[in-house]
């Protein structure tokens, strides 16, 4: 009878949550780079719409939505930000830098600025990271 070689060990206990994790956080980087698209395609067709209104004298009033778009593209780039640390850090197996930026706040900042999916994803992520 041959022998057969014993089988692989099995995982460390906190892999398959990091696993977990990475997607979690992987689905809201993807989801926060498709709203910044948006943010930054809403801001060009307001000022295209800015071009077209001045021609016409009503320029004022457009220029509010771009500033608008303006702003929040700007704090999607911070919570975007923040999105690629925690990726970087679940990547590179560093539970520490992880549960540094992992807070609930940012994931309700990403909710409001990032787009719902985004916040979400981080808010579910936020219970498994601080139980690593």
């Amino acid at each position: 009878m041959a022998t057969q070689p014993p089988p692989p060990p099995p995982p460390p206990p906190g892999t398959d949550r990091l696993a977990t994790i990475r997607t979690y956080i992987l689905i809201a980087f993807i989801f926060a780079i498709i709203f910044m698209i948006v943010w930054i395609a809403g801001f060009l067709t307001t000022i295209a719409g800015l071009a077209f209104a001045a021609a016409f004298g009503f320029a004022a009033v457009v220029i509010i939505p771009a500033i608008f778009y303006l702003v929040w593209f700007v704090f999607n780039v911070i919570v975007f930000l923040r999105i690629w640390k925690m990726y970087k850090a679940v990547n590179a197996g560093d539970i520490a830098t992880l549960k540094a930026t992992s807070n609930i706040v940012w994931a309700v900042l990403a909710l409001i600025f990032a787009g719902v999916i985004p916040g979400i994803m981080l808010i579910i992520s936020d219970g498994p990271i601080k139980q690593l």
